[in-house]
């Protein structure tokens, strides 16, 4: 769930397991007394961290969780690795990784007869799922179950993030939060007066990318990383104190702007599947980029269609950025064969000419490279962003304890249950690389800011009115009990 905008809300009164997770290891890490557990075979399991939508049930998963720990009392991070399991979409349970990976196989065995056998491949040259998984998982006292799944995850290190984020009040620019090299993270603990303070403490999820620590008050503090096109990367700061919850929209460009969209039926070309944040560094300006945003309007209320758009993004200084949306009518071209974008010169823009190129780095984590020119510069570099479609988050309803409901019925329709009120959305927009839909597409008034959460499967943040003065926030789960 992430790079979704909040205004102050109540907290939820439905627990997130995966925070409560997080919250428990930071209370333990907190004792320089407590060592985190060892296992030489997880830093290649890392890699394939993710949540694996398994084939012997709906709603069944199998999933890869790390979170990556640093306290002053230690050098170098820590990672707390944990296998999470579900056979029947039901229920759900998280083992510690004690088992063995040699970079293909992985293999974990209890006494009580429970065990993981499975074996990871991953898909290297072509859009999709990023690893596929297969093998048996057996139960105690029970036979082993055959099980096949696939994950579109792609695990974020901390590092992608370095830069300077900011909030634009739209009266004063204000810098909240800076990451720096070797894990190093400053935050101004929510005063907004500029002054930034080092976190000495923290834990990094790698699923969902996001970093939790507690202030000096006890205060609960949430960064939750994404990227915002033009306006580079982008964190929504969750504040939480006295079961009240306050949220900050930062970025890293706040002055960047984004246009109009343009809406074309894009499905006869690819460049949507390239959506990505690419970082493109130069000498000068280690965090130049070039984003690629595709969304999806699907419209049934008049006949029935779908609409694609792909908002272009880049950065030759990190500093400043221009944006626009794919327009064949201004003479922009996506080769198809070459996987070579082409953007003519404007009076706002310069000529780009990039070229995308599809293949796993395990160096670098990477999916795809792109490399090229934007005007006069030579431009080079990569994504670890892998878009996901809708249909992911669906198979079983997501719902909380209040009865409230979301179904994702297919690629293009959802149904919203709320106070016994049901309504399918046919109209919706939605970005496959930060998990975010608006419904209906012409006026939202419901906004899902989906992933995953620990034992609880699919899970979604709810906003309903958003931007106005009802807005409310709350949550659904696939499976709501663990704790």
């Amino acid at each position: 769930m992430n790079n979704t905008i909040f205004t102050d809300a109540t907290v939820s009164n439905t627990k997130n397991e995966t925070a409560s997770y997080i919250q428990n290891l930071l209370n333990q890490c907190n004792d320089a007394k407590f060592l985190i557990p060892v296992n030489p075979d997880t830093p290649k399991l890392i890699p394939f961290n993710g949540y694996y939508n398994l084939d012997c049930a709906p709603g069944a998963f199998f999933a890869i969780d790390t979170n990556m720990i640093v306290r002053p009392t230690t050098t170098n991070p820590e990672y707390d690795l944990s296998l999470l399991l579900s056979l029947d979409g039901k229920t759900s349970t998280r083992y510690a990784f004690t088992g063995k990976f040699d970079g293909t196989s992985l293999t974990q065995k209890w006494s009580n007869g429970l065990s993981i056998n499975l074996i990871f491949a991953r898909n290297n040259n072509s859009g999709g799922p990023t690893v596929s998984c297969s093998g048996n998982i057996t139960l105690p006292e029970k036979t082993p179950i055959s099980v096949k799944g696939t994950t579109y995850n792609n695990p974020i290190p901390v590092a992608l993030f370095t830069g300077e984020y900011y909030e634009n009040n739209n009266e004063n620019i204000t810098k909240v939060m800076q990451i720096d090299v070797n894990n190093q993270l400053h935050y101004d603990n929510g005063t907004n007066n500029g002054t930034l303070l080092p976190i000495p403490t923290y834990i990094y999820n790698l699923n969902m990318y996001y970093f939790s620590f507690f202030q000096q008050d006890g205060t609960q503090v949430k960064l939750i990383m994404g990227t915002a096109s033009a306006k580079g990367f982008a964190c929504n700061n969750m504040i939480i104190k006295d079961n009240k919850l306050i949220s900050r929209s930062l970025t890293t460009i706040p002055t960047g702007t984004s246009p109009q969209p343009k809406w074309f039926d894009l499905s006869g070309i690819n460049l949507a599947d390239f959506s990505g944040y690419y970082q493109t560094p130069l000498p000068a300006h280690p965090l130049a980029f070039v984003s690629i945003e595709a969304q999806y309007i699907s419209e049934k209320i008049i006949g029935e269609f779908d609409l694609y758009f792909v908002m272009i993004s880049f950065s030759l200084d990190g500093k400043t950025s221009t944006g626009f949306y794919f327009d064949f009518l201004a003479d922009m071209h996506f080769d198809n064969n070459t996987n070579t974008l082409t953007v003519p010169a404007t009076a706002t823009y310069p000529q780009l000419t990039l070229t995308f190129n599809r293949k796993y780095d395990a160096t670098t984590g990477s999916l795809v490279t792109v490399s090229g020119t934007i005007g006069t510069t030579p431009i080079s570099g990569n994504t670890l962003f892998n878009p996901v479609p809708l249909t992911v988050f669906g198979g079983v309803p997501m719902t909380n304890s209040t009865g409230e409901s979301v179904i994702i019925n297919n690629k293009s329709s959802i149904t919203y249950t709320n106070n016994n009120d049901t309504v399918t959305y046919n109209s919706i927009v939605y970005v496959p690389i930060m998990y975010i839909l608006a419904a209906p597409a012409n006026n939202p008034k419901l906004v899902l800011s989906l992933g995953t959460d620990g034992l609880r499967g699919n899970a979604s943040i709810v906003i309903n009115d958003p931007k106005t003065p009802n807005q409310k926030t709350t949550s659904v789960y696939a499976i709501n009990g663990p704790e």
